[in-house]
Order: C-alpha cells, then structure tokens, then sequence
C-alpha cells in the first residue's frame, strides 16, 4: 500500500506526463511552426520534470511503469482548443501551472537532500517560466480582453434584461405568442442601443489614445507607417467592440424568447429561467478561464443574479395583475 509521500510523487509524475503527452499531441497539430516549436520545447522540458519525480518513486521503491497519463484529460484539452482556441486553452494550462508551483513550493519544505531541493526549486523556476511561453502563443492580450469585456457586457445584459421583461409580462399576459413577440421587440431594441453605446464609449476611448500615440510618435520620431497602422489597430477595436456587443446582446436575448414560441403556459417561463440560469453559467465560465478568475464564483453569482431578477420583476407584474386587476388575454 502506497505511503502518503509516495502518492503524491505519483500525482506529480503523472501531471507532468500528462502535459508532456498534451504539448506533443497540440505540436503535433499545429500549423504555426513558431507555435510547434514552443510547445515541442514545453514537452521536452515536462520530461525532464517527470524524470526528477520518477528517480524519486525509484528511490520510495515505487513502479513508475504503472502509472500512465491522464487520457481523459489530453483528451478534453484537445476538445477545448479546437473549440475555444488557444487564448482560453493557454488560460487553463496557466492555471495547472500556477498550482503545481504551489503544490511543489509545499513538498519542499520537507526535502532535506540538497541536490534534490536544487533540482525541485528549477523545477519550480521552469513552472514560473512556462507563463512567458503561454503569453508569446496567445494573441494580443489588450485585444482579446476587449473582446471578452464586450461580450460579457452584451450576453449578461441581454440574457437578463430580456429574461425579467419576459418575466414580469408572464404575470400580466396569457399569451405566449404576445409574451414572445414583445420579447423579440426588447430584444431588438436592446441590440441597437448596446451596439451604440458600445461604440460611443469605445470611440471616445480610443480617440484619447490615437492622440496619445500621434503625440508619441512625434517624440520618438516614430515612423508615419508604424503610427498609421497603430491608429488602424486602435480604430478596428471600436467596430469589434461594437459588434461583439452588439451579437453577444441577441444571442443572449434569444434564449428567454425560445421557450415562449410554443404554448406552455408558465411553464415557459421555468424553462426560459433554467436556460438563461445555465447559459449564464457556462458563458461566466469561460469569460473565468479567460480572465483567470475563480470558474465556480463567477458562474455561480451570474446564474444567481439572472434568477434574482427574473424574480423581482415577476414579483412586480403579479403585484400589478393582483391589486391593479392588469391582465391581458
């Protein structure tokens, strides 16, 4: 039976072994020679990582044979990249990295071979590096987080302000048909006006900052070719910012509307409340990994919040219909 020393040099071989086997895996289908490369050098430095911890189970009288790669977890980060893509994929793989440092930093404390703590604390000083290599494969940062901020601020708004319209109308109208279209109307307007909002507050934003790089350009003497395409650069984010918002708003609307499209009575509004509950959560999900946040805290409090104000505002419409008699057919 395994001592508790040995189980955890056991989970540590296999971690590496299993990102080991993921690195090879993604370079092995990748198109982008400057990404093969980085990943290649991030496996190779994994085995290396796994050949300190599998001395280490040689020396506990251990068999490192037994233990294999986590194949359901190169499996499932191969699924992410090709349906998230890098960014968030490299997201995750930051997190992994920020834990083993932690969970290495603690099995040092009780090390006593010198050789074996020099060995661990490089081991430790790779993990640290691993974040320089995960930022060159990922595109540019300032970019992607407009993108993720756009479309938290689009999907949230448009899940939730048209999941409580819809809710307050249940209490006061019958029709699901009427509840549907009045929805689709919110909806729409709700599109136009986030879109331009979103492009009003983004222009401002970037037309302070194309004064600033024309400004810097006349002091460095920076070449008018470089400051033309950074101008470019700082004005597409504004129609990007736009548009995600814009999108993300009625594909998030869409959601509570769907229910109401068939004649389920109340029942709609349970359905369109669980939709909008787990859509928020699985979106609040991945803007987590985006951002390295806590996953379980995000998407817990976005599903909660979207259900509170359902709530509310079906509270107002029953409070209407019961002492204003306001029903409609």
């Amino acid at each position: 039976m395994m001592g508790e020393e040995e189980k955890l040099v056991s989970e540590f071989y296999r971690d590496e072994i299993t990102d080991r086997e993921f690195y090879r895996k993604l370079a092995k289908r990748s198109r982008n020679k400057v990404l093969k490369e980085k990943l290649d050098y991030l496996a190779e430095m994994e085995e290396s990582h796994s050949e300190f911890w599998m001395k280490r189970l040689i020396k506990l009288g251990s068999e490192k044979n037994e233990i294999k790669p986590r194949g359901v977890k190169i499996f499932f980060l191969l699924f992410l990249t090709r349906i998230l893509g890098n960014n968030l994929t490299v997201n995750l793989l930051e997190r992994g990295e920020v834990e083993s440092i932690r969970k290495y930093r603690d099995f040092l404390k009780n090390m006593k071979d010198t050789d074996e703590v020099n060995a661990l604390k490089s081991i430790i000083n790779d993990e640290i590096g691993h974040e320089n290599v995960f930022e060159q494969m990922g595109i540019n940062r300032e970019a992607y987080l407009d993108r993720i901020q756009a479309f938290i601020y689009g999907m949230s708004d448009g899940l939730v302000e048209v999941l409580a319209a819809i809710a307050g109308l249940t209490a006061i109208i019958s029709n699901n048909f009427i509840i549907a279209m009045s929805g689709l109307v919110i909806g729409v307007g709700g599109t136009i006006s986030m879109t331009l909002g979103a492009y009003l507050s983004k222009s401002s934003e970037i037309e302070y900052r194309i004064r600033n790089i024309k400004r810097e350009s006349l002091i460095t003497n920076t070449s008018t070719h470089k400051m033309k395409t950074e101008i470019e650069n700082e004005e597409n984010r504004t129609k990007v910012s736009a548009g995600t918002t814009g999108l993300s708003y009625i594909a998030g609307a869409a959601f509570p509307i769907i229910p109401f499209l068939f004649p389920l009575g109340i029942l709609s509004l349970i359905i369109a409340v669980i939709l909008v509950a787990a859509v928020q959560a699985v979106s609040n999900s991945i803007i987590a990994i985006a951002l390295n946040i806590s996953i379980l805290k995000s998407s817990s409090r976005a599903a909660i919040l979207s259900l509170l104000a359902a709530a509310i505002t079906y509270t107002i419409g029953f409070i209407f219909h019961t002492y204003f008699h306001i029903y409609i057919g």
